[in-house]
């Protein structure tokens, strides 16, 4: 066989550490197709980029929001004083649909669901890498020097040898795996679906619960005045004779009752700002002002029967669907556990070239020499584990007893699915009812207390009976407020369960 010349072994030599660096460096292609195994329908609120969008930071101050206008106590006089020691800048109004808008941008929980379903789409990758040839480069260079007396060699040598390796018949293994990262890649999809609509859901139940605070905020500030009138009113009549100090000192208990009443609400309006700015995945200290739902149209009623939305749940809820996917992938571990009981049939080949450069001497006796060959091989080699000590044996049990669980997770979850669907669907429509009821109550007790107050004033009631159709009053006042936030989040809760 004729030997290659020089320059093709040193070539070779040479060319090692940088064909290394090649192998070992990214590809164009490594993550070109990540983004578009994540199904496009759970990133509409995400860049194209393949992750959660720039978010725009809001022009809010850390500052609480301005107190100025809410009324406070003057111990030595019981008079309501406003109180500005609560002072910031204007903050950013956003409305309901702004607020979910930034909290999918901004929330970290979103960005890690997204990121979880980029893994699993990663992981397709890697399963189906494992249907092509694994290509490697071995090469060494270096000088030896070997002495047998009395004769020392020196010698300079090196190989540059180029491998294949490639799986040509598995069983099945790999077809296993494969379709296992696709069902995890399914399953993660869907887990980061219901996850954006859980981040949704609750930005509304905080959105709504903010917006009933402030509103529990302003009756309270209608019933401080109320009480101040009505003490205004029994001051007058003991000033003409006509009610004595006891109906006075009940009025001003009253107003001061009030006055608690209105503090309370207060701090209860800043507990839901701190509660709404964490569901939108901001600082508490950067909670936004809102757009109130004063003149939001409340839902419509239910048309379709608790069976029909119970039936759509179950089609349609993306909790459901990864689950049904975790199931699919511990399946598929069984066909792998079962085709690992079976051999694997490989090709390996290799092509190179090694040569190299020595001399010897010994008494009475020198030379040199230079030689440089090519090498290559091929063949097709058959690996069959006969026995294992019956590991493969329990991890085919293992997986058939994994499959098993999680159909009983998915069956759980449906079972779970009928009872939250349920529940939200009389919630809503008691919820109606409620509201109906609060809008009937709160006419009926204003009747009442300008009926009872005008009695008062012609001394044809007690103070008694006007702080009782007072306290009536105010019940109602706050009783509708809570009833109207009660039927809008009736109504969030019902659609998050349908999994809409």
């Amino acid at each position: 066989m004729a030997h290659p010349p020089n320059w093709v072994f040193r070539f070779g030599i040479a060319a090692i550490p940088f064909i290394l660096a090649g192998c070992v460096m990214d590809g164009p292609f490594v993550d070109r197709d990540i983004d578009r195994l994540v199904s496009s329908d759970s990133t509409t609120a995400w860049s194209q980029g393949g992750g959660p969008a720039p978010v725009t930071p809001l022009a809010i101050p850390a500052a609480a929001a301005s107190a100025t206008g809410d009324p406070s106590v003057n111990l030595a006089t019981g008079d309501a004083e406003e109180n500005d020691t609560l002072t910031g800048s204007p903050r950013e109004t956003l409305s309901l649909t702004r607020c979910i808008d930034v909290a999918l941008s901004a929330s970290p929980r979103t960005r890690g669901s997204w990121e979880s379903a980029r893994a699993a789409a990663a992981q397709v990758g890697i399963a189906d890498s494992e249907y092509m040839p694994d290509i490697g480069l071995r090469g060494d260079f270096g000088p030896q020097r070997q002495q047998v007396l009395p004769a020392i060699v020196n010698n300079v040598s090196g190989n540059a040898i180029i491998g294949m390796s490639w799986v040509l018949l598995d069983f099945g293994r790999r077809d296993a795996d494969a379709a296992r990262a696709r069902a995890q890649l399914t399953a993660a999809n869907f887990a980061f679906n219901r996850e954006m609509q859980r981040l949704v859901f609750d930005v509304q139940r905080a959105y709504f619960v903010l917006d009933a605070k402030i509103s529990l905020r302003e009756a309270a500030r209608e019933n401080v005045a109320t009480a101040r009138k009505q003490l205004d009113a029994t001051d007058d009549r003991m000033t003409v004779g006509l009610a004595t100090r006891p109906e006075v000192l009940q009025a001003r208990q009253q107003y001061m009752q009030s006055l608690y009443a209105l503090e309370e609400a207060k701090a209860e309006v800043y507990i839901a700002q701190a509660q709404l700015a964490v569901a939108m995945g901001i600082p508490a200290q950067s909670s936004p002002e809102i757009v109130r739902l004063a003149d939001l149209p409340l839902p419509s009623t239910i048309t379709d029967g608790v069976e029909v939305a119970i039936q759509s749940a179950l089609a349609q809820r993306p909790d459901i669907a990864s689950a049904l996917g975790e199931v699919r992938s511990k399946e598929q571990m069984v066909k792998r556990a079962e085709a690992d009981f079976l051999p694997i049939i490989n090709f390996e080949g290799s092509a190179g070239v090694t040569g190299g450069n020595f001399n010897y001497t010994q008494p009475g006796l020198s030379g040199s020499g230079a030689a440089a060959y090519g090498l290559y091989s091929a063949q097709v080699t058959a690996d069959w584990l006969l026995f294992d000590g019956y590991e493969r044996a329990n991890r085919l049990r293992q997986a058939r007893s994994e499959v098993r669980a999680a159909e009983a997770r998915l069956e759980q979850l449906r079972l779970e699915t009928t009872g939250q669907v349920w529940s939200s669907y009389f919630d809503f429509f008691s919820a109606q009812k409620q509201y109906e009821a609060g809008v009937a109550l709160l006419t009926a007790s204003q009747d009442s207390y300008d009926s009872v107050y005008q009695n008062y004033l012609n001394g044809l009631a007690t103070i008694n009976d006007l702080l009782l159709a007072e306290s009536f009053l105010f019940d109602a006042r706050f009783e509708l407020i809570k009833s109207r936030a009660d039927l809008l989040t009736a109504s969030a809760t019902f659609i998050y369960a349908l999994g809409s």
